[in-house]
């Protein structure tokens, strides 16, 4: 099939070398799983196309190798969002079988979804409902659901989501939810296969070796609840166990979660790294003992990190939110507390700390459920499913 998928932004090589890039051009979970997703489809025979926009900074950066890549202007920019108009020059319908748009960021989806004239399938994966954080925010936000992105909705053949849990949640997605079909974000588990030893990272940060290492991963905004991690790791430190706290990213809030960390004395037991890049990152989860999402808002769809602490065999506590607590339902390798509840983080956090053989025995059944459900070779093959159900 000659599939082109529409993303609100693409990596450029550097992005996946783990290079600095200008802050205006968002690489986050999104960008990746398209970038993933295409990879996948690729290597199975199909022909995929993707069109997206160009950085500010475009002719800085190189092209990822193996994929076709269209890229357009960004244009007029909207609440940390695009308005890429230049997709309805560049997207020629008959080029392609299927069109696969990607959402939070909206417009491009709607671009595409505007100049699909030819009304070829159209399939959008909708990776979290549209929010936004100031009240001038959230006001744009539900005009543009009420309007814009119901006339999305409405016209779009098939709708992916993470889980259908979130599906089912979503305010957005109740009035559809006959389109509606779950395939998961996935990983390439070989990355956090490395072989201990080669980076120390308690060595590079001065952490004993006996010490217990508390893992976050992920932005330094609001909705990630990092707050409460904090609190509750005062708690667990309290109780004595000598742990360690990192805090990996980078976001608006990495100032007042320092000054936090500051005020409650534990600025020599947690460390803020910044941005980390992917070749580093598995030697950060090999080096933790229990990995912790401890988001407060539904602006969590998914939650990507988990999977990746639990293909380094690592136990995860994460907040039970829809599409959050549905990467591991039977929590086999989870445990899963209530949204900014820090008493309930603490001792799921000490629980694991005082049980190694517990955390053991978690991360185990982790590692086994990500190799099960959670490659791309099988986010891939479904994706190919729902193209033949909707070409029928």
């Amino acid at each position: 099939m000659r599939i082109c998928q529409v993303a609100p932004c693409f990596p450029y090589r550097e992005h996946l070398e783990g290079t600095a890039v200008e802050h205006g051009y968002h690489v986050g979970g999104v960008e990746r799983h398209i970038h993933e997703l295409s990879k996948a489809l690729s290597k199975q025979g199909h022909v995929v196309t993707i069109i997206t926009t160009r950085s500010p900074k475009h002719d800085s950066y190189h092209e990822t190798d193996g994929l076709n890549i269209i890229r357009v202007p960004y244009g007029i920019s909207l609440y940390s969002s695009s308005i890429p108009y230049g997709i309805i020059q560049h997207l020629n319908v008959s080029d392609y079988d299927i069109i696969h748009a990607h959402t939070p960021n909206p417009m491009i989806a709607d671009l595409a979804c505007l100049s699909n004239r030819r009304r070829l399938p159209l399939i959008l994966t909708y990776h979290n409902d549209i929010t936004g954080g100031s009240q001038a925010g959230r006001l744009i936000s539900k005009i543009y659901n009420l309007t814009i992105g119901r006339y999305l909705l409405d016209r779009t053949n098939i709708i992916i989501t993470t889980t259908h849990g979130y599906a089912e949640h979503s305010t957005c997605l109740r009035n559809h939810l006959n389109k509606v079909r779950a395939i998961p974000n996935g990983i390439n588990p070989s990355m956090f296969d490395i072989k201990p030893g080669q980076l120390d990272i308690r060595a590079k940060y001065g952490i004993r070796d006996d010490a217990m290492v508390i893992l976050f991963v992920g932005a330094l905004a609001e909705y990630k609840g990092v707050n409460y991690l904090i609190r509750a790791f005062e708690i667990v430190n309290k109780a004595g166990k000598g742990a360690f706290l990192i805090i990996i990213g980078s976001g608006s809030m990495r100032k007042s979660l320092e000054e936090q960390v500051k005020a409650s004395g534990l600025s020599e037991k947690v460390l803020f790294t910044g941005y980390v890049d992917d070749e580093e990152m598995p030697y950060f989860y090999w080096a933790s003992d229990v990995f912790v999402l401890p988001s407060v808002s539904e602006k969590e769809g998914f939650g990507i990190v988990q999977l990746e602490a639990m293909a380094s065999c690592k136990p995860v506590i994460s907040s039970d939110l829809p599409g959050v607590r549905d990467v591991d339902p039977d929590g086999v390798a989870t445990i899963h507390i209530a949204p900014a509840n820090t008493e309930a983080l603490a001792d799921a956090i000490l629980k694991l700390l005082s049980n190694p053989d517990l955390a053991t025995s978690m991360g185990e059944r982790g590692k086994a459920l990500v190799m099960e459900r959670y490659t791309w070779d099988i986010v891939a093959k479904a994706t190919e499913r729902i193209y033949k159900e909707v070409r029928q």
